[in-house]
């Protein structure tokens, strides 16, 4: 059984300079552009680089994308379940600064509503409120197998609109960050109360104000990491991917949120919220040690 499944879309990126903006008919060129790989391909990496056994379930064709991600899975051994979709399903221009990000994407979400059964795993995360919605029942047949679930939220007006009515607790954990939780219930500070019919456990990350929340009943409240951002994108899924790591091998959820928040400060570092080489994370599990 593998310790993490992640399941979502794994996203061709492309990120545009800041101020690169043309007006119509014209063209801006710029010294460079950065290409990345994304989306659930964040969270599988970080996890993967802080130990973790991960499969990564995901829609894929035969495109230069897809071949990009088989070869990034193969280099971190992360174990690939594919589901069958077009050539390069998921592609975002990305729009982002030291201060936020913004994207223009296209996903080929359809797919993952054929999904039956997930890989046995101690954990399931979904990056994405329109991914969960689309594999409601296979989360559910996966909790009933022993899985804890989490999602973290994204950006997705309807779906975040619905979260405060919900009472079901289909999931075990909800991760949103400021602006999500904003559109969820109003205020930031509500979420952990105002959606805690969705979630067991519901935290919010506030940027450089670090995180706050219940985790697991313990109300928790963290201050940011100090560090110098060079781009936010990935940060939630990498701090998704180090709280998971700590609470899958049993530390408490003190010193889970710590992880999460050292990794996605590590993140914060660099562009775009993929690790490629899992020395990016060396040591945080020193720092923060988790029981075996």
């Amino acid at each position: 059984m593998t310790d993490l499944v992640v399941v979502g879309l794994a996203y061709f990126e492309v990120f545009v300079p800041p101020h690169a903006r043309p007006a119509p008919g014209e063209e801006v060129f710029v010294d460079g552009m950065t290409l990345a790989l994304g989306g659930a391909l964040n969270t599988a990496s970080v996890a993967a680089a802080l130990g973790l056994r991960v499969t990564l379930c995901l829609p894929m064709g035969h495109g230069i994308a897809d071949q990009a991600v088989d070869l990034l899975a193969q280099r971190l051994g992360i174990t690939l379940a594919p589901l069958p979709a077009r050539d390069n399903p998921a592609i975002s221009l990305v729009f982002s600064d030291a201060r936020d990000r913004a994207f223009v994407s296209t996903a080929e979400l359809a797919v993952l509503a054929d999904v039956r059964e997930l890989p046995a795993s101690a954990w399931v995360h979904v990056p994405g409120l329109e991914e969960a919605a689309r594999l409601a029942a296979p989360l559910a047949r996966a909790r009933r197998r022993g899985a804890r679930i989490s999602v973290s939220a994204s950006w997705s007006p309807q779906q975040l609109a619905q979260l405060a009515r919900r009472q079901d607790r289909a999931w075990d954990l909800l991760v949103l960050n400021e602006k999500e939780a904003q559109a969820a219930c109003g205020q930031a500070e509500d979420a952990p109360a105002r959606l805690a019919g969705a979630a067991h456990s519901v935290l919010v990350t506030l940027g450089d104000q670090g995180v706050a929340g219940v985790l697991d009943a313990v109300p928790l409240r963290l201050p940011a990491v100090p560090t110098q951002v060079l781009d936010s994108t990935g940060a939630g899924d990498a701090f998704c991917a180090g709280l998971i790591a700590a609470l899958v091998r049993g530390n408490t959820p003190e010193a889970a949120l710590q992880l999460g928040s050292l990794a996605a400060a590590r993140i914060l570092t660099q562009t775009g919220g993929l690790v490629t080489d899992p020395a990016l994370m060396a040591g945080l599990t020193q720092e923060n040690p988790c029981k075996p």
